[in-house]
């Protein structure tokens, strides 16, 4: 049996439809479930044991480097087959693609598989014949004997593409997304939760349900609950925003439509000590609830140490301290003066808002789920906080992946997120001073929720530690704030 080498041609760019959701990223650089789909596929080319190497060619990498990577990365060329994988496709079913892996290692000539007119692997039986026709390769014309597979997507085709992206619902892992074409259903051992999800389209008022996927086929057994949605072959804002998809005209659009649902929520007045308990409990009791539970874990000693070192502040509770102060500043006692409550999603983020421009489309799933009609009601500003932190505090780059943490000769610890916010956060602040909203306050809050958010995400450490890192940029902003 001989050994295998994979080539991923990543040097086809998206077409221009496929462009408007992954912006001037490659196939290969689109970011699905977190990871891009060339680390993707290269989790599950690595596990089969006769894969040697996984190359890759880009759309700026010459033949000849390939060529010479080739022959580098093998002892014993005449007995290397090679697999030349062509990244606008994505993984069907694994089981087949392995198997293709392991077929691979025996042939003596070339093969094309795909399960349409073009091939979306070619298999060459060694080195030197993929060497001889890498041209061909490249242009996608090498004439070889067909293999029938399902084991591929054509992600080229808009349909398909949408179908893959949003199969990636990122559910929590007490959930399970299951579905087709047409539908998704939504299972979880979690039986309340899943049915205060399901109660809270019906106990929303009428004027508000045209915002929402509508819910249906409630089923409970003694272990699990599910309920059934329409699938909407949309993606969230939050896919197309990380991959710099999203114009800031095309943010004004969507804000246009999120204020207008904003506008829109019913509100009911309270007493002014109703109000300041709501708030209070939002954005302080949580917080320091949040925080016994990470001082319990094993990684807070670490973070605690990590921010003494490399950070201005002399550990965590110093972070939370200083929150608390700018609390009282800028936000203790306001929700009396304004004692109302409105029916809020809960968890108004990116990734829980569907959007089409072309189609004028704006759906909200996932929301925080309601048992009776009090449950619906929310401080004014949470659903905002909770908008902030996707357009202005960069949530969806830390969930994806896209963000640094380096140490600097000052020995000062520095994030730094792969995309500049300042535009967009331009257009938010005066969506929000339109609408009688302060931008401080939508602010303080949303530092709150990514300090809330931390012992949640213990699954991904640098990530919560970026978290932290965060929460101070924005309160050093808020700080500012306060003094003009």
């Amino acid at each position: 049996m001989k050994r295998v080498i994979v080539v991923y041609d990543d040097s086809l760019k998206p077409n221009k439809e496929i462009r408007t959701i992954t912006g001037d990223k490659t196939y290969g650089e689109t970011i699905f479930k977190r990871v891009t789909l060339k680390d993707r596929m290269k989790q599950e080319i690595v596990k089969n044991k006769n894969v040697l190497r996984m190359l890759t060619l880009d759309a700026d990498q010459s033949a000849d480097k390939l060529k010479d990577d080739l022959i580098s990365v093998t002892s014993d060329p005449e007995n290397t087959s090679v697999v030349y994988l062509y990244s606008n496709y994505g993984l069907a079913d694994t089981k087949e693609f392995q198997s293709l892996l392991t077929k691979a290692g025996y042939i003596n000539d070339t093969f094309s598989a795909g399960c349409g007119e073009e091939a979306a692997e070619v298999l060459l039986p060694d080195v030197a014949t993929c060497i001889r026709q890498l041209d061909l390769l490249k242009e996608r014309k090498v004439v070889a004997e067909r293999i029938e597979t399902e084991a591929f997507m054509d992600l080229s085709v808009l349909g398909n593409f949408l179908t893959f992206i949003t199969s990636g619902f990122d559910a929590r892992y007490f959930n399970a997304l299951a579905g087709d074409e047409h539908t998704v259903t939504k299972r979880s051992t979690k039986i309340e939760k899943i049915k205060s999800e399901y109660n809270f389209y019906y106990l929303l008022p009428d004027n508000m349900k045209m915002w929402f996927v509508m819910p249906y086929d409630y089923k409970e057994d003694k272990d699990s609950a599910s309920y059934t949605m329409e699938r909407f072959h949309m993606t969230d804002i939050a896919i197309r925003f990380v991959h710099g998809a999203v114009s800031c005209e095309e943010l004004s659009d969507i804000l246009d439509k999120l204020f207008y649902f904003v506008k829109l929520r019913k509100s009911k007045s309270v007493d002014g000590k109703t109000a300041a308990e709501v708030a209070d409990e939002l954005y302080v009791k949580k917080l320091k609830a949040r925080m016994d539970d990470l001082k319990k874990l094993p990684e807070y000693a670490q973070f605690d140490a990590l921010i003494s070192m490399g950070t201005d502040y002399e550990n965590i509770d110093a972070i939370v301290g200083h929150y608390l102060r700018l609390y009282d500043k800028v936000a203790k006692g306001i929700a009396e003066k304004d004692a109302k409550l409105v029916v809020g999603h809960g968890d108004l983020c990116f990734s829980n808002i569907l959007y089409s421009r072309e189609a004028n489309l704006l759906k909200l799933i996932d929301p925080k789920g309601a048992l009776e009609e009090d449950e619906l009601y929310t401080d004014p500003y949470y659903d905002l906080a909770k908008l902030s932190h996707s357009i202005c505090g960069c949530y969806d780059f830390f969930n994806s992946g896209l963000y640094q943490i380096t140490m600097e000769r000052d020995m000062k610890i520095r994030l730094s997120v792969d995309t500049d916010p300042q535009p967009y956060m331009d257009i938010f602040k005066k969506y929000l001073e339109k609408n009688g909203y302060s931008y401080t306050r939508v602010r303080l809050y949303e530092a709150s929720l990514f300090l809330s958010m931390l012992p949640y995400h213990m699954d991904q450490p640098g990530k919560v530690f970026g978290f932290l890192l965060n929460a101070i940029r924005i309160l050093e902003e808020v700080e500012e704030c306060t003094k003009s």
